[in-house]
């Protein structure tokens, strides 16, 4: 075996390496809930307008 073919062979299980680890870092994740993400103690305005104004007439 060559010393570029040993090279290639560590640079290619090096990256590998950091493909796994970075695939177990991601599943490590976890993203809120969308109940999470309402605050449910907020007002609700139930007369609100957008604040660019009302929509066209179609």
């Amino acid at each position: 075996m060559s010393d570029q073919t040993a090279h290639n062979d560590d640079l290619l299980r090096r990256s590998q390496e950091s493909i796994d680890e970075a695939k177990a870092a991601a599943a490590e994740v976890s993203e809120p809930g969308e109940d999470e993400l309402v605050d449910e103690g907020l007002p609700v305005a139930d007369d609100a307008e957008p604040s660019d104004g009302p929509a066209p007439a179609a």
